[in-house]
């Protein structure tokens, strides 16, 4: 009988890597929320006519394209996010003014991302699967109001390996949860003003493709195809000041931070102007408003920057 699994246990190990698609032994690890990390093996029939002898069957089919990849979302803590920051944005620094902690480590948009990434898929209580070649595609920071603040990443891998014996996870010594209730009061501020969140998202899309080649039916390392994109999304109660600067294509910078004892979280989105605003009525309750902002680059800051205070030495610390 076929063993069962379940997802209880479920985490990923990452690791950077020296070679682009050459896996690397995992050195940071965290609990995932889900995965849908897989490799799919797309066959088509040969397109010769040829048929069966008794029937109207084709005869053969062969492999296409041979693809690695798909979403994960973890939860976002103080500590143990930095290497998936770095690898989402494209680069950091830390600084220290005394040579110990606490450590501000900043996170800000590349000419490109990191080479690559290993990424080990633990399948909770069953096999694991390791991913290498992984980018970045996407990647969405969000948080509501009762939740905690989670990463959502979608990757492009070059291949994996067959499912094994899972790794041994080997998690940092700090695991301080970003939780709605550390944002400020009021959380946002943009144009001057500051505004209640209900709830807050930011998506940087790296706008990365497949590059399908001869000679192998796994991509070459996936490079940007388009324009990269910054977008924050969030609902606050209505305020027709923030109307008023949609119809007025009014710019500026926002920040939200958060904060819990020594250790901060800011996320702040630059240049960014108002590209949907809308507050319908449908009910008695509190009339709430849905926003968008777009980013743009002035060619010194381009489009967001995330700032992390903790006590690790390093931006991508376990």
């Amino acid at each position: 009988m076929a063993s069962i699994y379940s997802g209880r246990g479920s985490v990923i190990g990452l690791a950077t890597e020296d070679v682009y698609g050459t896996a690397k032994a995992r050195s940071n690890w965290r609990p995932v929320i889900s995965s849908s990390l897989t490799r799919t093996v797309e066959k088509v029939p040969r397109p010769s006519l040829r048929v069966g002898t008794l029937g109207a069957m084709r005869r053969s089919n062969y492999v296409s394209v041979d693809s690695a990849g798909g979403s994960f979302s973890v939860e976002c803590t103080y500590e143990n996010v930095g290497l998936l920051l770095h690898h989402w944005l494209g680069s950091s620094s830390t600084y220290t003014a005394t040579g110990s902690a606490p450590f501000t480590h900043t996170y800000k948009i590349a000419e490109d991302v990191p080479l690559g990434l290993t990424i080990e898929n633990v399948r909770g209580t069953g096999t694991s699967e390791t991913f290498e070649g992984c980018r970045i595609s996407s990647g969405t920071l969000s948080v509501a109001s009762a939740g905690v603040m989670s990463f959502e990443a979608e990757v492009i891998a070059e291949t994996s390996a067959a499912r094994g014996s899972a790794g041994t996870p080997s998690f940092g010594s700090g695991d301080t949860p970003v939780l709605h209730s550390h944002a400020g009061t009021p959380a946002l501020t943009w144009g001057g003003s500051s505004y209640n969140l209900v709830d807050f998202s930011v998506t940087v899309n790296n706008a990365l493709s497949t590059r399908q080649h001869l000679g192998s039916a796994a991509t070459k390392k996936p490079l940007r195809s388009d324009f990269q994109t910054v977008e924050v999304s969030c609902t606050v109660e209505c305020d027709d000041a923030l109307m008023a600067a949609y119809l007025a294509n009014t710019e500026s910078d926002g920040t939200i931070t958060f904060t819990s004892g020594s250790q901060s979280f800011k996320v702040e989105f630059q240049n960014a102007y108002l590209s949907a605003c809308s507050d319908p009525i449908s009910d008695a309750s509190i009339v709430q408003q849905s926003l968008t902002f777009t980013c743009q680059s002035d060619g010194t800051n381009e489009g967001i920057e995330v700032t992390v205070i903790n006590a690790n030495a390093t931006a991508t610390a376990n």
